[in-house]
């Protein structure tokens, strides 16, 4: 289970961080591995369209140079003048890779990285923010399951409701049961990519931010939901996933659990006989399994 004081470490440097001991930076490392993995195979050269049940629908690209970022690697600090000794001795590169291959040297030489973190007590990783980062990455990953909903967010609302100014100006969140007590809702912020030459918005939406949030409801009050229907997966083919009755009736039922916990405003964005169909179709499938 996640605690607070592994919550609390997650924006901290690495050197902040008291050394979690070699067991815990092990188990770390291992899910840093595994969810590398993960994007290997269900993310890379990839994009995800998804369409929302309030018929809106938007391009999801998980790109590689995001993903030091997203697992809660450090890149551009341990690309910076302090570590070229670590970078040359331990690693063997005495030229900066781009992030996505630096992370694959982490993870190639992932044993001297932890026996140079152990010597020196932490101060390549902050272990307790990979943790959770990768935790967060692997219940939302593989979106072929329909787990998730979507918060279209809007940063004033948010600001005006809970006096806080978030420095991420990530336009949706997708949301996903944690299972965790002190953090029971895994998002990530994801924004519309920007040319770099021009600086303008793109259509493809691209992970801003993964993040674990103790206090959800201030996430979701007045905010507009809307739930998955379809998606299509394009690589080399493409394949198309239909969310079955059931999983929409789940995930609507999840996000009523919500607003009724925290006594918030249901403002799930849905066809107005949506409910009622999918209502009908989850009752039929049911009489059909039993017979």
């Amino acid at each position: 289970m996640i605690t607070l004081k592994e919550l609390n470490y997650v924006n901290t440097l690495a050197y902040k961080t008291p050394y979690p001991g070699s067991k815990y930076a092990e188990d770390a490392v291992q899910k840093l591995i595994s969810s590398v993995e993960e994007y290997d195979e269900h993310y890379k050269d990839k994009e995800y369209d998804i369409i929302l049940s309030d018929g809106s629908q938007f391009t999801l690209n998980i790109m590689s140079k995001n993903l030091c970022h997203m697992l809660g690697i450090d890149y551009k600090n341990l690309t910076n003048e302090y570590f070229t000794t670590f970078r040359e001795d331990v690693l063997g590169i005495y030229n900066i890779p781009r992030s996505y291959d630096f992370l694959k040297l982490l993870i190639e030489n992932i044993d001297k990285v932890l026996a140079y973190d152990h010597d020196n007590k932490g101060k390549v990783f902050n272990y307790y923010r990979m943790m959770i980062k990768c935790s967060i990455f692997e219940k939302l990953s593989d979106f072929s399951r329909f787990n998730f909903g979507v918060i279209n967010f809007d940063k004033d609302i948010f600001t005006n409701k809970t006096g806080i100014n978030r420095s991420s100006n990530a336009e949706k969140l997708l949301y996903v049961q944690s299972n965790e007590q002190n953090c029971p809702y895994f998002m990530m912020g994801i924004l519309k990519e920007k040319n770099p030459e021009t600086m303008e918005q793109v259509g493809t939406y691209a992970v801003e931010t993964l993040f674990a949030p103790p206090d959800p409801e201030i996430f979701f009050d007045d905010q507009k939901v809307a739930i998955p229907t379809q998606i299509l997966i394009i690589s080399d083919i493409m394949q198309k996933l239909e969310a079955s009755a059931s999983e929409k009736l789940a995930l609507i039922n999840q996000y009523n659990s919500i607003v009724n916990q925290f006594g918030l405003e249901n403002k799930m964005n849905i066809y107005g006989d949506y409910l009622a169909t999918l209502s009908k179709e989850d009752s039929e499938l049911t009489l059909t399994r039993k017979k």
